[in-house]
């Protein structure tokens, strides 16, 4: 069974190319061609942004500043970046009909198949990062992989601009497999919570499962806001009696009276505010917050500093104990589950 999707979060977290877009065909295609110059070997590219591409690549800058063995360069699937650029492309493609757009988008696509661990989960790079771990494990801090999914799933509905011949049968056949794994992996790197499946980390192991940390002040956790997307994008799938379990295990834990936090909101401090007793987190009516990381064996929220290592305050309870880089330097709160509850009360997971 497929629920009706009018409503799904997932919807819309693909439009960043669209801001891409300028006044012209024309203009797009000077854009993309840049662009592709950009595209490394193994067809995917660095979380620059589109300023990157005002110019082509001179041939011997970087075209990426993470890299692996051998020195490689590393593309990414981080900060919207690889998924933004094959949607741009495509679009190009479908208005110019020109092959040369439809190739690097194709390429960008084996660039996402094949960065998929066998596991299902994909990493925040492709090859894998050297120096460091976290970049390695299954990601889903920011939508990452959720994004990719929502993108195959996309390209397997064929809709624009993901439609007709952009993609190779081989490539449309490949993407329902990468797919099917990529929903495995999620139902059984589903945290539980004295014996109760819950929702999901921002980063987990890709062999075994289990909650992973990234940067010092990434704790293991469970997300009230990776999470939100991770589940959305279940509610996209078949309802399986396991893809059910696990979307409505999920749904129970955004209701919990424990976990949510009503008449709350969570208010970035203004841009360019130097006043370090602001709290984010306040007080009003008929707002539910969650908290971005919860403990993970209770549903209690936590912040974290830097690590004490690195003269930061490390993890703590209250927002107002942890440095000012942290507090307002990142995001602790939101209303992460209220578009997932609208939705899901819409089709009837109550």
């Amino acid at each position: 069974m497929l629920l009706p999707q009018t409503g799904n979060p997932i919807y819309g977290e693909l439009d960043n190319y669209k801001s891409w877009k300028g006044s012209s065909l024309a203009a797009d295609q000077t854009l993309a061609d840049n662009m592709i110059t950009w595209q490394m070997p193994h067809g995917g590219f660095y979380k620059f942004g589109v300023s990157k591409y005002a110019a082509p690549w001179d041939g011997s800058s970087a075209r990426a500043e993470w890299t692996g063995a051998d020195g490689v360069e590393l593309g990414t699937i981080d900060n919207d970046a690889t998924v933004t650029e094959l949607m741009f492309l495509a679009d190009v493609y479908q208005r110019s009909n020109d092959s040369r757009y439809r190739d690097a988008a194709r390429a960008a696509l084996e660039f996402l198949l094949t960065m998929q661990y066998e596991s299902g989960g994909w990493p925040q790079v492709y090859p894998a990062r050297t120096g460091t771990t976290y970049s390695n494990h299954v990601t889903f801090n920011d939508g990452a992989m959720a994004r990719v999914l929502i993108l195959l799933e996309q390209a397997q509905r064929q809709e624009a601009p993901l439609n007709g011949d952009l993609f190779t049968e081989d490539q449309r056949t490949r993407m329902a497999s990468a797919i099917d794994k990529g929903v495995d992996f999620i139902l059984k790197a589903q945290i539980e919570q004295a014996g109760t499946k819950t929702v999901w980390c921002a980063q987990h192991d890709p062999v075994s499962y289990a909650p992973r940390a990234a940067r010092s002040y990434e704790l293991e956790s469970k997300s009230g806001k990776e999470s939100m997307l991770v589940t959305a994008f279940l509610m996209s799938q078949p309802q399986t009696a396991e893809v059910e379990a696990g979307v409505r295990a999920a749904l129970a834990w955004y209701r919990s009276e424990a976990v949510k936090q009503v008449d709350t909101a969570y208010i970035k401090r203004s841009s360019g505010s130097s006043d370090d007793s602001y709290n984010p987190i306040q007080a009003k009516a008929g707002s539910t917050m969650w908290f971005r990381f919860y403990d993970l064996g209770q549903d209690v929220g936590f912040f974290s500093g830097r690590s004490v290592a690195e003269g930061g305050m490390g993890k703590q309870y209250d927002i107002m104990a942890i440095e000012a880089e942290r507090r307002y330097g990142y995001e602790w709160g939101g209303d992460y589950g209220t578009p997932l509850i609208n939705y899901a009360d819409s089709v009837g997971y109550f």
